[in-house]
């Protein structure tokens, strides 16, 4: 049988399955609609369990997903399904983000079969792999296509049942010996994308009450095209997400290539920016939106001519005032750039990194509140890398000696509460600086000369800690 003939009979066997799905609902309402009694009955055939069931549950080593679940000991009828694979489908067309879409397939696959666990595999072509951040109950797993039950699944698109785990020599006892959870039912199914390829497994793990059965693997079908659908958007919003970034990341090591003495600078406001924000308790997106402004915050730097930008000294004041026009510049380049709409603020952060709280900053001299919380986050940041990594003018403070400078300037640059994010977030910048080391400018990089080892502020960082004067960083 050939690849169009195995689609179009897997297609004619979807069909009938969801005709009998169909009758089996309007059979079942119309009943509902006949006999209060009758359905009164029904629902007392489908009660709760046996004791007995639900001692098997309660021995069963459930590890307890943190999501909603079908109390144990109910069945879900046929039209009950249907109305949860609906509502399942709507839930997964709304999400985008792909870690949160597994979670959503793994948590609705539980709640339609009625089991104990469901992971939900995706594949890797270019790794030959199968993987999952989403498995209820475990940690990533990773292991080769065509390897155990979910990879044999992987490789030939072929649902496995199995009804007694430990009988069958395929399933691999290793995994239950190192958790403790003790497998019993497994059924694993196959999900395609629109090409009708594999790109994913479901593995459904001890179903309530017996094995798995026929209609298991058919409530399973019928989610497993809708599941497919959203994967295969989820990955496209996460290529096209790699791809800025990854054109975000490119900007910001052009600009730093121009200076050898603030090589590595963007990485390390960024990443410092990253673990302030989290101290602040901003939110997934807020910190996104702050790396992607930490990358770009000095990008109006390209249009700084050699002369000025790489001069191994002391910049008079002349200098110093086109140096600053960077900032503005930055504005005024990213606001060329077409943003995501959740990243539409990225050019104001990265424009407003030389503010100061006292209003004596550049570009646009806003002070306090004016200043957005993104900036306030990056201008720390900045200042912390300015002072904790080596420059031609003066070498690499210790950690004390950068609070205690970034403290003195405190309330007039810096603002309080994102000082206090920082001496908060300490252990977590220290690790992340020792780990940042590698990319420090060192003595001898075109622009550095030679460093002095003095424990006295350079002119410049004393100049920083002025109140009237702009303010240090880069």
């Amino acid at each position: 049988m050939n690849e169009r003939e195995r689609r179009r009979g897997n297609d004619r066997r979807g069909r009938e399955r969801r005709a009998r799905e169909r009758r089996r609902v309007a059979d079942r309402r119309g009943a509902q609609r006949r006999s209060g009694p009758d359905r009164r009955a029904t629902q007392r055939r489908v009660g709760p369990r046996r004791d007995g069931d639900r001692r098997d549950t309660e021995a069963s080593g459930e590890a307890g997903t943190g999501e909603a679940q079908p109390p144990a000991g109910r069945r879900i009828t046929d039209a009950g399904r249907l109305d949860l694979i609906l509502d399942i489908t709507r839930k997964l067309m709304t999400v985008t983000d792909l870690t949160s879409l597994l979670r959503e397939i793994a948590t609705g696959t539980t709640k339609l079969l009625d089991c104990d666990r469901a992971t939900v595999f995706l594949v890797d072509r270019e790794k030959g792999e199968l993987w999952s951040k989403v498995a209820l109950g475990a940690d990533e797993i990773r292991f080769p296509l065509g390897a155990g039950i979910a990879g044999t699944v992987a490789a030939t698109g072929k649902a496995i049942h199995i009804p007694d785990a430990y009988a069958d020599p395929r399933f691999n006892k290793d995994v239950d010996r190192r958790t403790g959870y003790h497998t019993r039912t497994l059924l694993t199914f196959p999900m395609t994308g629109h090409d009708g390829s594999v790109i994913g497994v479901f593995q459904a793990v001890n179903k309530r009450g017996g094995p798995f059965n026929d209609d298991d693997q058919d409530t399973l079908s019928s989610l497993a095209s809708s599941a497919g659908v959203a994967v295969e958007n989820a990955q496209l919003v996460e290529a096209q997400r790699q791809l800025w970034m990854s054109l975000v990341e490119t900007l910001a090591v052009t600009v730093d290539a121009r200076d050898q003495q603030t090589a590595g600078h963007s990485r390390r406001v960024t990443r410092y920016a990253e673990v302030i924000a989290a101290s602040v308790g901003l939110s997934a997106a807020e910190i996104e939106r702050i790396r992607t402004a930490g990358l770009l915050h000095d990008y109006g730097k390209i249009a700084v001519r050699d002369r000025f930008l790489q001069k191994a000294g002391k910049l008079d004041d002349a200098e110093f005032a086109y140096m600053k026009a960077h900032a503005e510049k930055t504005g005024e380049f990213l606001r060329f750039l077409r943003f995501p709409p959740d990243m539409r603020d990225v050019p104001l952060i990265a424009a407003q990194h030389h503010e100061r709280m006292d209003g004596k900053g550049y570009p646009l001299g806003l002070k306090g509140d004016q200043i957005t919380i993104g900036a306030r986050i990056v201008a720390a940041a900045d200042v912390f890398d300015a002072l904790t990594a080596p420059r031609y003018y003066k070498p690499a403070y210790p950690i004390e000696k950068t609070i205690e400078i970034m403290r003195s300037m405190t309330g007039e640059h810096l603002d309080p509460e994102i000082f206090a994010a920082v001496e908060r977030a300490l252990p977590q910048l220290l690790a992340t600086l020792e780990e940042l080391k590698p990319t420090w400018p060192k003595a001898g990089d075109e622009g550095m000369g030679s460093l002095q080892e003095s424990a006295q502020l350079s002119e410049r960082d004393q100049q920083g800690a002025r109140p009237a004067s702009a303010g240090s960083g880069s």
